[in-house]
Formats: structure tokens, sequence, C-alpha cells
């Protein structure tokens, strides 16, 4: 009785395994843009009249993707045979996918197939493309078409609106800090603050950006960039209080009674004589501390703000091209970078030089 049920068993076995090898095989191959006739075709970024696509791929039913993602994923799960793309795509797909191949070009553009529905796989290369074509798609895929460019100049409005009045924010906050620590004023109030704007500032400022938005200011209805712009404020003040308190502090006692016994008041004496020389040397770490803001600001991704990282990540994902946007991002941080440098300078020779 076990035997024939055994038997039973390994009959049945069979039949299920040659029903799915008949199935496998029944999968048509495809070696060249012609084979796709009575295909699924996924169009992305193909921009031909169907009539020209027609006369290649006769009896196709093609269907057109405005996502890289939406059409790869519709590949893998089977409800599309191949893909037209242009050369930019084409290259990414094939060098980053090793699952896809090229077979052919249709009318300027390039077929993909999965290498499993591949029948020669080393007929066509990605190398007949030509490297300025392919460099001139990519540049108009991560950078010059409408979408990108708008996520990018969108991004670029977000990172200077929150390092702008971030910057204003942390500057003045640690001014009213270092006029209560040297004139030992209000010490009631300077106590608590200077402690509570130390103690943030050994938080990541991630960290407190996230805590922040999802705790501190989480039925407020505030937006991202004001969360964004008051934890970066307090978290850049706790450093530039300590520089600010430490290089105005370093100013000699002889050099401030100097500029009373030439008969300056309290305030001229800090508007010629010590501020010019605590500034002067506390530039350096004035500029470091700033472009350190600048860069935190690239965590506003993480409390849902589009700044300029996370519309790179954005186009990246859209596109599946991530070297041109993070390339023009980085352009743009040095060159914000050096811009805060240029009017830290123009704003000292304005206010103490030439003022």
């Amino acid at each position: 009785m076990y035997k024939l049920r055994d038997i039973l068993q390994v009959l049945l076995l069979c039949v299920f395994l040659a029903g799915t090898l008949s199935a496998c095989s029944d999968k048509e191959l495809y070696s060249a843009p012609e084979d796709l006739s009575e295909a699924k075709v996924g169009l992305l970024n193909v921009e031909l009249p169907q009539d020209s696509l027609y006369k290649v791929m006769p009896g196709a039913e093609f269907k057109e993707y405005g996502k890289f993602m939406q059409l790869f994923l519709d590949l893998n799960a089977g409800r599309c045979d191949a893909a037209v793309v242009d050369s930019a795509m084409a290259a990414e797909a094939t060098g980053k996918n090793s699952g896809y191949v090229l077979i052919g070009n249709v009318c300027g553009y390039h077929a993909i197939v999965h290498e499993s529905r591949c029948e020669h796989r080393e007929q066509y290369s990605i190398t007949s493309i030509g490297w300025w074509k392919n460099w001139k798609n990519r540049l108009e895929r991560g950078l010059l078409n409408g979408d990108a460019a708008s996520l990018l100049l969108k991004g670029l409005y977000t990172t200077v609106v929150i390092f702008f009045f971030a910057a204003i924010f942390a500057i003045l906050l640690a001014a009213i800090l270092t006029y209560m620590a040297i004139k030992h004023k209000w010490v009631y109030i300077y106590k608590p603050l200077s402690l509570i704007v130390s103690v943030l500032h050994d938080i990541p400022p991630v960290v407190l950006m996230m805590f922040f938005y999802y705790v501190v200011f989480v039925s407020s209805g505030l937006s991202g960039v004001v969360v964004s712009i008051i934890a970066l404020g307090i978290y850049t003040s706790g450093s530039l209080y300590k520089i600010f308190k430490i290089h105005i502090m370093q100013v000699g006692k002889e050099q401030r009674e100097s500029a009373f016994m030439l008969g300056l008041k309290e305030r001229q004496a800090y508007r010629y004589v010590i501020l010019p020389q605590a500034l002067k040397s506390s530039m350096p770490l004035l500029a470091g501390e700033l472009k350190l803001l600048l860069r935190s600001t690239s965590y506003a991704g993480y409390i849902a703000q589009k700044d300029l990282v996370k519309a790179a990540d954005a186009i990246q994902s859209d596109t599946l091209e991530a070297f041109i946007p993070l390339l023009v991002v980085s352009l743009l941080y040095l060159f914000l970078s050096w811009a805060i440098v240029e009017l830290l300078c123009w704003l000292y020779n304005k206010l103490f030089v030439h003022g």
C-alpha cells in the first residue's frame, strides 16, 4: 500500500515538473527588435510615433511609462516582454542591473529584454551608442529636463532659506548670551539658557531636528522649514557663543582702559577697539561654523523637506541618473561655502575697516 502511494506521488511530481518546464519553454526568446512582434513592449522617453515602431515590431502592444522604476517592475513581473528606452537609460539599466541586456536599435532608441528572454546576449553592445550622445542624454535626463531642473531649484531655495534664517537666529542668540556673560546681567536667565544651549549643542543636529519636529512641535502646526531653522539655529549658537566670548575676552584689559582714557564711551570702545580685534581673530572659526551649518541643512530631508540632497535623491529615483544631479548639488554646496567666506570678509571690511 505504501509503495503504491509513493509511486503515485512520484508520478504527480513528474507531471508537475513537466508542466512547469513546458510553460518555461513556451516563453519566447528574442535576439533582435524584429522578434518583438506580437510582444508587450514598454516605452520610456521615446519620442517617436507608434507607426514608426510598428514598422520594426508589427503587431506589438506598446505601453508608455513615465518612470523608470515602474517600467522595470513590470518587466520583472512579466507584464512587459521588453522595453524600448533612450541610450542613457539603456546604459544605466544594463550597467547597473546585469539581469537586462540589449538586443538592438529601434529608430535611434534601444531595445532591452531580461537575459532569460535573450537568445544571443553578445549580439549588441552599448558602445555603439557613442560617448557624446550618451552623456548628452544623461545631462538632459538628470538636469536639463523640466522636472529635474525644477526639483533642484526648489531644493536650492529651501537650503538657502534654512541656512540664512538659521544663521541669523544663531548669531543673535550667541550675541545675547555673550553680552549677558561679559556684563554679568540677567544671571537668572543667562545661566539656564546657556546650559540648555550647551547641552543641545552636544546632540547631533539631525537628531535635534527630528526631536523638535516629531516631539516638541508635533502639534504646533509649524512647517519643517521653520523647525529646521529653530533646531539648527540653537545648535549653531552653542559654538558661536563660545567663539564670541573667548575672543572678546582675549582682547587685553589695557586696550579697554586705553580706549576709555582717550574719551571713548563703552559702546564706542567696543565698536572701534574691541570688536574689530575679536572678530578678526575669530573669522576663520566663524566661517567654519557657518559652513558646518550649511552642510547641516542637508538633514532637512529627514523631516520631509525637499532640500538640495532630497532633490538629487528624487531625480535619481525617477530617472536612475545619480551622477549628474549629485555633481550639480556638490558644485552648489561648494559655491555657497565660497559665498559665505566672501560675505563675511565683505561685512568685516564694511563695518570695521571702511565703515
